[in-house]
Formats: C-alpha cells, sequence, structure tokens
C-alpha cells in the first residue's frame, strides 16, 4: 500500500512542475494561446479559463494569441502551402515542420476562434486584443511583447492548457524579462489533462514527454529562461 501511495505522489509532484499556478493578483491582462494538440477540449478549457478570470475582475483586457491550432475536425482551414514555405524562408519554422503543418495548422482554431468564443460568453469586444501571426510559443510572447508596451501593460496573467504551462512561462519570462513584466501563472481548467491524475492516460503521458523534450530542446537553443 505505501508503494502505489510514494508512486502517486512522485507523479502528482512532476505533474506540478508542469502545471503552474501562482496566488492571482490584479493585472493589466490576462494572455490565453490557442493550441488544441488534436483536442478541442484544451482550448475551450483555455477560452473558458480566460473569461471566468475577466469576468471576477482580475484583468480588464485579454490578449488572444496565435495563428492556429492543431485540427479537431476534417473541415480546416488549413494555411497554404506556400505560405509556409515563406516561413521556413524567413527561419520562422524548419523545413521539417512543413508536412505535419500543411495537414493540420488549422487557422479557423487561433486567436479569432478565442475572441469570438469569448464575446459569446460575454466579453467585450473593445476588451479582446489578437494577435493572429505568431506559430510558436517564442512568436507568441514577442508578438504579445508589442501590445504591452504600446499599451503601458507591466503584469500579466498567463493562460494555456496545464502540461504547456511551464514551457509557455519559462518562453515569455526570457522575452519579458528586460522589459519588467511580471508573469502570473495560471494554467486552464480543461477537464482533461490534470495534475493530478495525467499519469493514468497514455494520451497525457505522451504529452509530457513530449513537452519534456521540447523543454530541453528549447533550452538548448537558449529559447528559455
Amino acid at each position: 500500500m505505501i508503494l502505489p501511495c510514494v508512486a502517486w505522489i512522485v507523479l502528482y509532484l512532476k505533474g506540478r512542475q508542469f502545471a503552474l499556478r501562482d496566488r492571482l493578483r490584479k493585472a493589466d491582462a490576462i494572455i490565453v494561446l490557442a493550441g488544441t494538440r488534436g483536442n478541442i477540449k484544451f482550448l475551450q478549457g483555455k477560452i473558458c479559463t480566460a473569461a471566468h478570470l475577466y469576468q471576477q475582475g482580475w484583468a480588464t483586457r485579454i490578449i488572444c494569441s496565435g495563428k492556429f491550432s492543431v485540427k479537431v475536425t476534417q473541415d480546416a482551414a488549413l494555411i497554404p502551402l506556400e505560405e509556409l514555405q515563406v516561413a521556413v524562408t524567413n527561419g520562422r519554422i524548419q523545413e521539417k515542420d512543413i508536412p505535419n503543418a500543411a495537414k493540420s495548422w488549422d487557422v479557423g482554431l487561433g486567436a479569432g476562434y478565442m475572441r469570438d468564443h469569448l464575446v459569446q460568453m460575454g466579453v467585450p469586444a473593445d476588451a479582446i486584443l489578437t494577435e493572429d501571426e505568431s506559430l510558436h510559443t517564442r512568436e507568441n510572447a514577442e508578438q504579445v511583447l508589442f501590445f504591452l508596451k504600446r499599451c503601458n501593460m507591466h503584469r500579466v496573467i498567463l493562460v494555456t492548457s496545464p502540461f504547456h504551462q511551464r514551457r509557455t512561462y519559462l518562453t515569455f519570462a526570457k522575452v519579458f524579462q528586460p522589459h519588467n513584466i511580471q508573469i502570473i501563472n495560471y494554467y486552464a481548467d480543461t477537464g482533461e489533462w490534470n495534475p493530478y491524475t495525467w499519469f493514468l492516460s497514455e494520451e497525457h503521458r505522451s504529452l509530457v514527454k513530449s513537452e519534456t523534450e521540447r523543454i530541453k530542446q528549447y533550452r538548448q537553443k537558449g529559447d528559455l529562461l
């Protein structure tokens, strides 16, 4: 009985390394990132969490960031191959990304999708800023920084899927550090991936493995704090 309990605690603590959530404080904006990893519940959870935080009064603005999410249906608005090739030429993505991107990156599930759903949930349209050009987390941070500087914002609440929260924070912190912008982590309630139970699902174990590898890769590139 002791060994299963110890194993559960170890795995729970590992999950909490990814699912970061700080004490909430008033902020200038809530940043919410696109992304489904093929499961629409991840994106819906982020939208609902951002709307809830806004409606509770934790910030007066929401910034939706991201050009696309991985498609969840066959009826998807995919990024044209020519546009992806230009992104490779400009050093935004790698050549090896193109085959997967061409068949799965759905711009219909990007920042505009999040904005529309936030409005449907009662968030005023004029409280929402959209950034719909970024193709990866580093670009999310760089594009959002433009809004923050333009609007003189200094503290943000960062919302993404729980398994993605750690890497997102490390990426945004690296970009924001020279500008003295404070980040409050608040992983989204998705109804799916949970730090208490993630290890019971093969799919969710795969997500943790993927994030672990990406953190190592991007740290070597110097993209993370």
